[in-house]
């Protein structure tokens, strides 16, 4: 990095979106200058983007940085959501939906969304609209040292080389039901109700980002029942499953859209057209359930019952020898085995999330253990791996004698041409 370039570096503010405007009124330059204040936030602005081509910022959006350890630091989940607000400081007026607005609605997705989703009244305007590079026109040495520098991921491990992956905004015209002619925007019968629905919320809080800073206090975002008619029929069945199980169980929405019920998503159900389409809602309502309490869980639960084996009791509760009381993630009544969902995260965020180490937590996990064990039940832990390799999870419920079951999931609504399990589609 060039000398003129290290005392900007330096100064640069983490954890929010930087601007080269917001950059030269925050400094306090905005005072007292008249007409070379144009000047002055160009200057600034070609700064930024040298800092980008030396591998010391990171470029979300056209004009629109961060700071890289904030990047690296975030989940993928929150990187979609970064990118969400960098679309929202450029346009405060955008509409999410789709997957994105499950996001700002809080519901926790199986996989990260691969772009922003917004709306567009022109068909033109339709289709993926890719993001700048990540890194500009940095050099490959430039990219490495950035990487070396920011060794650590959000996960305590080395940052993917897919985590430099721009994300880009995907653009979908309105349901085919509000409108009134196939290549327009909203219809005159429907906008009025349409917009109605509409509603603006606080943007969700992420650990490392400041959202508020960045973008804004508020986004406008779709209603939750019309984003879930629109969204879970575009699904995979595992991704779908997520969804609802989350839906159903309470964990999103808000006091004016408390979730759960079936309700206050039946009036967006006609935008559903087709009956494949109904037909994909109709087996993902039916085979979720808000017993499970993580997208792991559920997505354990869709492994289990494409694979053939029998449906769990969820959170089960057992009164252990020492006399404390455990719930179990999943538990089969006939053959005494306990299934319990290990995500990992629990270990690294340990300190965050309970005060306790991850050593205490390991410590008490194998306490609880034992304590099934002396009951008489059989404990069988899987983890991610075991559900990315479905032979393996297979593997270790056929070891367990879990029973086998001939129930209907619904799957074959989502994948008429391939009833493997395993098989992904992704969500736009």
């Amino acid at each position: 990095m060039t000398a003129h370039l290290a005392p900007l570096a330096a100064t640069l503010p983490r954890g929010r979106l930087l601007r080269a405007r917001d950059l030269w009124e925050s400094s306090g330059a905005a005072r007292g200058i008249g007409t070379g204040a144009g000047r002055d936030v160009e200057e600034i602005g070609r700064r930024l983007s040298a800092l980008v081509d030396a591998g010391e910022l990171l470029r979300i959006r056209r004009g629109i940085y961060l700071h890289p350890s904030t990047w690296f630091e975030s989940p993928p989940w929150d990187r979609h959501l970064i990118a969400a607000a960098a679309v929202h400081l450029l346009a405060p007026q955008t509409h999410f939906c789709r997957t994105t607005a499950l996001a700002l609605h809080g519901v926790g997705l199986l996989h990260p969304p691969d772009a922003v989703t917004v709306r567009t009244a022109r068909n033109s305007e339709s289709g993926l609209h890719s993001a700048p590079a990540l890194t500009g026109r940095a050099s490959t040495s430039a990219i490495d040292r950035l990487q070396r520098t920011h060794s650590e991921a959000h996960d305590g491990g080395a940052p993917s080389p897919a985590a430099l992956r721009a994300i880009g905004t995907r653009h979908h015209q309105y349901p085919r039901a509000l409108r009134d002619r196939l290549r327009d925007g909203l219809g005159e019968e429907w906008k009025p109700g349409y917009e109605l629905a509409l509603f603006r919320q606080p943007f969700p809080g992420l650990e490392n980002f400041d959202a508020e800073s960045s973008a804004g206090r508020e986004v406008c975002v779709e209603p939750l029942g019309l984003v879930l008619a629109d969204t879970v029929p575009r699904l995979d069945f595992a991704d779908a499953v997520v969804v609802l199980d989350a839906y159903k169980a309470g964990r999103v929405g808000d006091r004016r859209h408390p979730a759960g019920p079936l309700s206050l998503v039946e009036p967006w159900l006609r935008l559903v057209a087709s009956a494949r389409g109904r037909a994909r809602w109709d087996a993902a309502w039916n085979f979720a359930d808000g017993g499970a309490e993580s997208a792991g869980e559920s997505w354990a639960r869709v492994r289990i019952a494409e694979l053939g084996f029998a449906a769990p009791i969820l959170q089960r509760m057992f009164q252990l020898p020492n006399g404390r009381f455990c719930i179990t993630d999943f538990f089969w009544e006939g053959p005494g085995v306990v299934g319990e969902f290990d995500g990992l995260m629990k270990y690294r965020t340990s300190r965050a999330l309970s005060g306790r180490s991850a050593e205490e937590v390991v410590i008490a996990e194998k306490e609880r253990e034992d304590g099934l064990r002396a009951l008489g039940l059989t404990v069988l832990r899987f983890t991610w791996a075991d559900l990315q390799d479905p032979s393996r999870l297979r593997r270790l419920l056929s070891m367990a004698d879990v029973p086998c079951s001939q129930r209907f999931t619904g799957a074959d609504a989502f994948y008429p041409a391939d009833r493997r399990a395993g098989r992904t589609r992704k969500g736009r």
